[in-house]
């Protein structure tokens, strides 16, 4: 039987893409993908079973929960430049519910979205390791640096499985061409398929890969996040690299 892991945050950019590689067979479908939302009647996508997810809610989160192997969270407000009221529910109090839910309902695993933000206060030019400690410049970065720790917590003292993944300046498919003329600097972009491959290889990673923070790059020429701990834990294999994306977008273009 295949495993059922339910995916928060669908809705998303990176989230509806991701949805889509998988359903295109980008990777083997080793397990079934189901659609958690708020609102699940409002969902167009057919081609997927939902649940009715609030992570406010933690008593929803575990009927949510029941019977699912893993969690793939990227629920989150992803506001760069929010204040800490609007960050403090979902990025605090969600993060929290989550993990406890997923403790209470046996969930096996929660992969959830962490970011370059909580690590952009290192000194240019250093190559920031999975095992460095946060260091955010804002609020945004600080509430995913909470996300790391507490998952580290129910790792630790509760044992799930938690990943953390450091998600990059994310491009899809679709906006390539726009993001390579008006990035200066790509030592940590991660391509579409890259991202959705690292989702996949933390989803189906051993059950004893217990806790991990993960860097969400591709693998750029210049890199601003390591991969080698990443590359060894859950086996992900990137298979883009920024610079060389960009250089022939802007090769093969006229502007």
């Amino acid at each position: 039987m295949k495993k059922k892991v339910l995916f928060l945050g669908a809705s998303g950019r990176i989230g509806r893409n991701f949805v889509n590689d998988y359903w295109n067979q980008r990777f083997d479908k080793k397990y079934e993908l189901i659609l958690g939302s708020r609102n699940p009647g409002k969902i167009k996508d057919k081609r997927f079973k939902t649940r009715k997810v609030d992570i406010l809610d933690i008593s929803e989160l575990k009927k949510a929960f029941k019977g699912i192997d893993a969690v793939l969270n990227l629920a989150a407000n992803a506001n760069q430049n929010a204040a800490f009221s609007d960050l403090v529910k979902p990025n605090i109090y969600g993060i929290y519910n989550v993990l406890e839910a997923a403790k209470q309902a046996k969930v096996k695993r929660v992969i959830t979205a962490s970011s370059i933000h909580a690590v952009k206060g290192y000194r240019e030019g250093k190559i920031i390791e999975e095992s460095d400690a946060p260091k955010p410049e804002n609020l945004y970065g600080a509430t995913k640096a909470f996300a790391e720790a507490l998952c580290y917590v129910y790792s630790k003292k509760f044992g799930l499985s938690c990943l953390a993944i450091r998600i990059g300046a994310y491009v899809s498919d679709d906006l390539r061409q726009k993001v390579c003329f008006e990035r200066h600097n790509y030592d940590y972009v991660i391509s579409q398929r890259d991202m959705a491959q690292l989702f996949h290889k933390a989803i189906i990673a051993p059950e004893k890969v217990k806790y991990g923070v993960l860097s969400g790059i591709s693998n750029n020429k210049k890199k601003r996040l390591a991969l080698n701990c990443t590359k060894k834990l859950v086996g992900y294999k990137p298979k883009d690299d920024a610079y060389a994306l960009c250089d022939s977008v802007k090769k093969h273009s006229i502007r």
